[in-house]
């Protein structure tokens, strides 16, 4: 197994051994949140740092200071550039804060660690065990590259009791679970038709979403994640495209936890046509408990209000499920990114347990003429799709995705300053 944290320290010193501890240097940063229309609750903050700050990344932790409140900070390098997040907890609708950046030499009890072994890239939740007072760690999701049997997917993904936010069958022999669809494996990105060609399912003449690298991975404090490359290959070896993955994943204070998912796809060689099809695109298949046609005490619910089977096929900002799992009740939520293609984007989200967006299938879900969601991504052009998950406890009232939404949709206004 390679410890991706190990590899990135190891970067660090490789980036200049003349580092120094932020208490060492004579400069101080301040940092100005600015909340817009709406108020800020746990929202994400990655914010470029000049390049003229020698940060120490090797041991202590960072934080960020304002009058009584004190936030956990992480700076990392990425391309030799210092970065700095954070999570604003509360911030009122056009309020502002500043946050002092200041050093501590005792090392953070708490974050994300990256693992990558032959199974995949693992991302493990570090705390404290409130009887031992050890720092353990524990598995929140697996990426599993191996690519079997047609593409890469998370899998599991686990509550902080262990128990699983997606269905088990096919990757393990559970009797209890529903055996359908086995081309729903935990979370993925695929779709039915790319240039006539079915990278959604698993049969004989599917194409293949490859996995290639892992880059950029990095362990910290606040958040943890990697990118990824796939190639998207045809039954007859052609490649027809390539895409790039970025996985961020915030562990927040109360137990939930956000995971953000951005794709950049990439024609190879021909222009991509993305096919009108219901078979895409981002998607999780639920267990049963969170179903509502497999469990009477299971929800579904958009943004827009509509509940249970009627949001299928609909256009909608977010989508939550939420039932019991292990005994509690948790939740997940799928949130669209305004920045996306056709946002609002229309929904693949059944409720026997198929939960997926999907921009392209508007013809099958009956909002327009056959092709009227087919787009053609021409050579030389990109197409980028932003997406978070909120893995929560309680419905979606007790989670508060409207406000999780809204931190996604409309994230603080930073500037950094130095003095």
């Amino acid at each position: 197994m390679r410890h991706f944290t190990t590899f990135f320290l190891m970067t660090t010193i490789a980036l200049g051994q003349c580092l120094s501890a932020f208490a060492d240097t004579p400069k101080s940063v301040e940092i100005e949140v600015s909340a817009g229309k709406s108020a800020l609750q746990n929202a994400p903050v990655i914010v470029a740092l000049p390049n003229t700050l020698n940060l120490n990344t090797l041991s202590g932790q960072y934080v960020l200071q304002a009058a009584n409140e004190e936030n956990t900070a992480q700076v990392f390098y990425q391309e030799s550039r210092p970065y700095l997040a954070f999570l604003v907890k509360a911030l009122p609708a056009q309020a502002k804060r500043t946050y002092r950046l200041s050093w501590k030499s005792s090392p953070a009890t708490s974050g994300v660690e990256v693992d990558e072994s032959v199974q995949g890239v693992a991302l493990l939740f570090k705390g404290q065990n409130p009887v031992t007072k050890a720092t353990e760690s524990h598995l929140f999701t697996r990426y599993l590259t191996p690519s079997l049997p047609n593409k890469p997917f998370f899998y599991p993904i686990l509550t902080p009791e262990g128990n699983p936010f997606t269905r088990r069958w096919p990757l393990e022999q559970v009797a209890t679970d529903t055996h359908d669809h086995p081309h729903h494996r935990g979370l993925w990105f695929t779709h039915g038709e790319v240039n006539g060609v079915d990278f959604w399912s698993e049969e004989a003449k599917a194409g293949k979403t490859i996995h290639e690298r892992t880059k950029n991975p990095i362990s910290g404090s606040v958040f943890g994640g990697f990118q990824a490359q796939s190639a998207w290959v045809a039954p007859n070896g052609t490649r027809l495209a390539t895409d790039e993955r970025t996985i961020r994943v915030f562990p927040l204070i109360n137990g939930d936890t956000l995971f953000d998912f951005e794709i950049t796809l990439t024609p190879n060689g021909a222009d991509l046509l993305l096919g009108d099809t219901k078979e895409g695109m981002f998607g999780l298949r639920v267990p049963d408990s969170l179903a509502p046609s497999r469990t009477k005490s299971a929800n579904m619910i958009n943004s827009r209000g509509q509940k249970q089977a009627s949001l299928w096929g609909k256009p909608a900002e977010w989508v939550d499920y939420f039932g019991e799992i292990g005994g509690k009740t948790y939740g997940v939520a799928l949130l669209d990114s305004p920045a996306n293609l056709r946002h609002p984007q229309t929904w693949h989200a059944r409720d026997y347990g198929l939960f997926a967006i999907n921009p392209f299938g508007l013809h099958d879900f009956g909002l327009g003429n056959k092709g009227a969601g087919d787009y053609t991504l021409p050579v030389g052009k990109s197409l980028s799709l932003k997406y978070r998950l909120v893995f929560h406890h309680g419905s979606t009232d007790d989670a508060n995705i409207s406000a999780h939404y809204t931190a996604y949709a409309e994230p603080p206004q930073v500037t950094v300053s130095v003095h």
